[in-house]
């Protein structure tokens, strides 16, 4: 009898939180548009996948609150459709979702009306729901007056955060022409504006960075710039059809040769280790990564960590990896932490030698146990080791 009454009252609890979040309905795609006809409402779409960890998120902390749930009950017809299955991938490729989680509103005629990306807490979602129940602030609202003439500086900064995060490009134009309405593009408030929008390395705003880069490396940092340009080039090279990996990153190097000369060398560099990372060929990443470190060295534990843990998973090379254990090394050096001693104490017994393998295991699980880190890894580490020489 007590076991019941405690299952009865956890399912108890599960309705009525369920019933304080968005109350989400079933059905066809179809059926579901129908239902939003009847009832004069827009549809909200909750566009996740199953691996998408942001979405699990949204599920646990801000579908299920009272004030969002108060507001999307009352403003829209909620449903919740994985993209990657069922009616998902015709509707993720009808609306353009590239990424989770989206947020998709549709009219009762199935046209995209607004739509927003990325975990959102409770309160800036409500906002979400606000401009998209308002004709005047969602998206289709803003292209509307966009397309009757509307310059004015605010609306176009508006206008182009919302277009941006379709991820389609399509606030390049708009962005354009907010800078067309500015005089000086050297002031704080429009420098952040092209570092955050400047996306095609042909277009005027990239012209600009290329021009002043100093500039922008001043402001928003060297590394900062760097990807960008480098992200920038692998966008506009990529589009230009299949290619082996050798000719992709041979392209990527002549683009930086013609536009940034000064640093085109460790930008090449740099960007070969980064393709055959991405790429998932392992024998080059490593290869270019010994090589890009060797001239350019790192001063950053944390990124050191990161590429000498990279090493230990996925290279084999004894030579490779004693220069990895230098990397994981020169880590615990500048920043003693529980997780680049782990790395260390990995590299030591891949490299076979045991003896230092247990020495930084155990000051790993020392500072692990002072920080409350969960440091079982590097127990399992050690006894997978303990009966090899």
């Amino acid at each position: 009898m007590k076991n019941t009454m405690v299952v009865s009252v956890c399912l108890l609890m599960a309705g009525v939180l369920q019933a304080q979040g968005i109350q989400f309905t079933n059905g066809t795609w179809k059926e579901v548009l129908a239902e939003a006809g009847r009832q004069n409402k827009i549809v909200f779409v909750d566009a996740y996948t199953t691996w998408c960890g942001p979405c699990k998120m949204m599920d646990r902390n801000t579908f299920t609150n009272k004030e969002v749930g108060d507001f999307y009950n009352a403003n829209f017809v909620n449903v919740k459709i994985d993209m990657e299955k069922g009616e998902g991938p015709a509707i993720a490729q009808q609306y353009g979702v590239r990424a989770y989680p989206s947020f998709l509103f549709v009219d009762a005629d199935g046209e995209l009306v607004h739509r927003a990306l990325g975990y959102q807490e409770s309160a800036a979602f409500v906002s979400v729901g606000k401009s998209a129940a308002d004709p005047e602030r969602r998206i289709s609202g803003l292209q509307k007056r966009y397309d009757a003439g509307d310059r004015d500086p605010a609306f176009l900064l508006r206008f182009v955060e919302m277009k941006a995060a379709m991820m389609d490009g399509s606030h390049l134009k708009p962005a354009q022409e907010y800078l067309k309405t500015q005089k000086d593009w050297s002031t704080e408030k429009n420098m952040e504006f092209i570092a955050e929008y400047a996306d095609d390395v042909d277009s005027p705003m990239f012209d600009y960075i290329f021009k002043n880069r100093a500039a922008f490396e001043g402001a928003f940092g060297e590394a900062e710039i760097r990807g960008k340009i480098q992200n920038a080039a692998f966008q506009k090279i990529i589009k230009q059809g299949d290619m082996e990996l050798p000719e992709l990153v041979g392209r990527m190097n002549a683009f930086f040769q013609e536009k940034t000369p000064d640093i085109a060398n460790r930008l090449g560099a740099e960007t070969a280790m980064l393709i055959y990372k991405a790429m998932g060929d392992m024998e080059g990443y490593a290869k270019a990564s010994v090589a890009y470190y060797s001239q350019y060295p790192s001063d950053d534990y944390l990124e050191l960590n990161e590429l000498a843990w990279t090493f230990y998973e996925n290279v084999d090379d004894k030579d490779q990896l004693r220069t990895a254990l230098d990397w994981a090394l020169k880590s615990v050096n500048l920043t003693s932490e529980y997780m680049n001693n782990d790395t260390v104490a990995a590299l030591y017994y891949k490299l076979g030698n045991k003896k230092m393998g247990n020495k930084y295991a155990k000051a790993a699980i020392k500072l692990a146990m002072k920080s409350g880190e969960d440091f079982s890894g590097t127990t399992s580490l050690m006894q997978q080791y303990k009966g090899k020489k």
